[in-house]
């Protein structure tokens, strides 16, 4: 019988002769070889069909999971990879003053970015690079890729720079505040940039950019242009605030301390005409500022906190003849000094001169800044009167100005000193407040809130912003003085204080700035001493003295006296506007 041909996996072989030498089968099993006597059965292939088996399970199951469960999102990441949202910077909103001319507006700028280098281009240049095929905005070329940016330009630079503020690229704190924020937008920091920054703040203009492998662009699959953010203007005079910010500037400068404020207002409606504190800083490149011991980003003008002086007698004036604890015809002896409880109380007059004022009233007290009087008449009024007079003149709070970071003052009493010092309150503590000394913290635009109410009877809310324009789908706003109270005082009491304030700024008084000047106006000087260095100087005003139009206030850090120091920059803006007023 002829024997039959082995087979193994299922194919038939032929053995040749010499093979079957080699090879035997056992117990005529097709199934399992021997080999020179040794065996190797066909069944030790069996693990490895298993495992190819199971690694083709693998991948198809690896491909079940990418196409049918992850799919669509991993889709939508390869669509990704090759189209890009590029977002554009939003111009922000106009800043315009009171008569209409730009003080702040929103340039597109251009960089030619290659190798992570940027070189500034004109917009020309941009065109051309792109015309030529060197350079675009949506695609690298052999000169690198165009990048628009927007730059912020102040027309007055340092001159406004702490009533507009200025604009910075922002940081993890602003994403945290507000995380609608826009990445690209650059955001207010500081004055009306800041406090009206989601009305100048535009909508980013955005793309969908198709690109290639290399990174470079295929087409545009889509485009929104940014939307611009809205206008905005201010009550603000540009050519007095620059008359205002030299005047002030040249004083400071002259006199070595370079720290001051002077604020300019409608007392009738609280419109803010001109605002200035020096330092100032360069909103085109803040860097050069960052670090100044002066503390140039400092809005003196309403976040500094300083003892007043004599500009507060006004106040405490005032508290004295509400409460009828003082009359017009109360008569206090100036003495020129006297001691209580081992404290001296001296007048101004008598420590410079060796003179006195003899008996007097309060309208010459105010005139002559008269300490005596003044020591007196606090003793007279007491704290708790004086104390409710001063948080209703607006002393020891904000006064509201649509600014950011306006600071509170401070208008002690017992319970302050108790809770804070751990000492009770003495007749000398209010004695010190009536010169407006001592503890008492005041800001100078507090110091001109007061001012305003006496010449115009009204206590009015400082402000900065008159409108918003619409923009693409707003609403025009229109701010309007906002009159806080009236009648605090009798009106033939605010006389009295006007009076005194007249006489202030004629021979004899102590406002010599203006007594040659060509118009009547109403004034009170201010020495305020302090524990280290020379006295602050103070000069608070208004004019036309029959028909309030304006109020000023100047305070001169660390000045000296303030009829020399302070008095002369009022004389030169009020000079200014009662000359160019409209």
């Amino acid at each position: 019988m002829k024997k039959p041909k082995p087979r193994l996996l299922g194919m038939e072989y032929s053995i040749s002769s010499e093979r079957k030498r080699r090879w035997k089968f056992r117990d005529a099993d097709p199934s399992v070889l021997y080999r020179d006597g040794g065996s190797f059965p066909i069944s030790v292939f069996y693990p490895f069909y298993i495992l190819v088996v199971l690694i083709l399970f693998v991948f198809v199951g690896r491909l079940f999971s990418l196409s049918i469960v992850h799919g669509a999102e991993n889709k939508e990441l390869s669509e990704g990879n090759r189209v890009h949202l590029v977002q554009t910077e939003a111009p922000r909103g106009r800043i315009f003053d009171r008569n209409g001319g730009i003080l702040a507006q929103s340039q597109t700028s251009y960089l030619l970015t290659k190798d992570g280098h940027n070189t500034p281009i004109t917009n020309q240049q941009a065109q051309d690079l792109e015309k030529q095929g060197l350079a675009g905005e949506n695609f690298k070329g052999e000169l690198g890729q165009i990048k628009q940016g927007v730059k912020r330009v102040y027309t007055l630079g340092d001159v406004t720079a702490h009533i507009l503020g200025y604009t910075s690229v922002a940081n993890s704190s602003d994403f945290e505040n507000n995380p609608n924020l826009s990445k690209i937008n650059s955001v207010g920091r500081l004055g009306v940039e800041q406090a009206y920054d989601s009305f100048l703040q535009g909508k980013p203009g955005e793309k969908l950019v198709e690109i290639d492998a290399t990174g470079n662009k295929i087409s545009i699959l889509g485009d929104a242009q940014a939307v611009t953010g809205r206008d905005i203007h201010i009550t603000l005079d540009s050519n007095l605030q620059k008359i205002a910010f030299d005047a002030l500037k040249k004083q400071t400068e002259k006199i070595g301390t370079k720290k001051g404020a002077v604020i300019v207002q409608n007392p009738q409606t609280g419109e803010i005409l001109a605002l200035a504190s020096a330092p100032s800083f360069d909103p085109f490149d803040i860097g050069k500022s960052v670090g100044d011991v002066n503390q140039p980003f400092f809005d003196r003008a309403i976040q500094g906190v300083y003892p007043p002086g004599s500009v507060f007698k006004l106040a405490v004036a005032l508290a004295g003849l509400s409460t009828g604890k003082i009359t017009p015809d109360t008569e206090i002896e100036d003495v020129g000094k006297f001691e209580l409880s081992g404290t001296t109380f001296s007048n101004w007059y008598f420590n410079q001169y060796g003179k006195t004022d003899g008996i007097i009233k309060i309208d010459r007290a105010i005139a002559r800044s008269n300490d005596i009087f003044f020591f007196k008449a606090a003793q007279m009024i007491g704290i708790e009167d004086l104390h409710k007079m001063l948080v209703k003149l607006g002393f020891g709070q904000v006064t509201g100005i649509d600014l950011p970071g306006e600071a509170f003052g401070l208008v002690p009493d017992g319970v302050w000193k108790r809770s804070t010092l751990s000492e009770d309150w003495y007749v000398g503590d209010t004695m010190h407040l009536g010169i407006g000394q001592g503890f008492l913290l005041a800001t100078p635009i507090q110091i001109n809130q007061m001012t305003s109410y006496v010449a115009s009877g009204k206590l009015t809310k400082p402000y900065v912003v008159s409108k918003i324009d619409p923009g693409t789908g707003g609403a025009e706003i229109n701010f309007k003085g906002n009159v806080k109270a009236e009648n605090l005082v009798d009106s033939k009491f605010l006389d009295v204080v006007r009076s005194g304030m007249e006489q202030a700024c004629q021979t004899g008084g102590t406002g010599a700035p203006f007594f040659n000047a060509q118009y009547n106006v109403g004034c009170k000087t201010g020495t305020a001493e302090k524990t280290l260095g020379d006295p602050h100087a103070w000069f608070t005003a208004y004019a036309p003295f029959d028909k309030p139009a304006v109020t000023i206030t100047v305070v001169v850090e660390n000045g000296g006296e303030g009829s020399v120091v302070a008095g002369p920059v009022a004389r030169e803006i009020l000079d200014w506007w009662v000359k160019n007023r409209k």
